[in-house]
């Protein structure tokens, strides 16, 4: 059995870390190893240990970054009827990922924002989407109600993310619930009034 060294955990936090904090300051294309590496307070030998450069460093980070809300996000939400949403069960479960996504909230704020042909925000929508056809198991019938879903929870997150100071967790777990138990129109409308 292969044990982890916590060690080369500890370390690959920090290059992670050292790579988004240079993000929130530089284009990605001005970042040089050697600024990662001051950043992390090792030397290039232990850089180029885990990674051949930082284009390996970004390709590897972004396809994790979206790893820890996919094992995060739970859709139960989804099989409640609108008799039955605001029962504690699914909206535990929607609150749940809201906590999640508002602890990492600057890290994908950033990682959203990076002009990529592949962007995270995009797979992360994708990821709802899938864990929604999962629970579901409904086919192609529910895919573009699927892809209409995904994409309203997340966008709604963004929102959040852009007005918190005006607008509660708590808030937006309402509004969710609004929307699936009588459409969004309908809650838009109510708001409105």
């Amino acid at each position: 059995m292969q044990r982890t060294d916590l060690r080369v955990m500890k370390t690959l936090k920090q290059i992670d870390g050292a790579l988004l904090s240079c993000l929130a300051d530089t284009p990605y294309d001005k970042i040089t190893v050697d600024q990662l590496c001051r950043e992390t307070m090792i030397n290039r030998s232990t850089f180029y240990k885990y990674y051949t450069g930082k284009h390996d460093l970004m390709e590897r980070f972004l396809r994790r970054a979206p790893e820890g809300f996919r094992r995060q996000v739970d859709v139960a939400f989804v099989e409640a009827s609108p008799e039955t949403i605001q029962d504690l069960v699914y909206r535990r479960s929607f609150e749940n990922t809201l906590h999640f996504l508002f602890r990492h909230k600057a890290e994908y704020e950033l990682l959203w924002s990076l002009p990529l042909q592949d962007g995270v925000f995009g797979r992360m929508i994708q990821i709802v989407h899938d864990a929604i056809l999962d629970k579901l198991a409904a086919g192609e019938t529910i895919y573009p109600y699927a892809c209409l879903f995904a994409s309203d929870m997340m966008t709604m997150v963004r929102c959040w993310f852009q007005y918190k100071e005006r607008v509660s967790a708590k808030e937006v777990q309402e509004l969710m619930c609004r929307n699936m138990k009588q459409g969004m129109f309908r809650t838009f409308r109510e708001r409105m009034c």
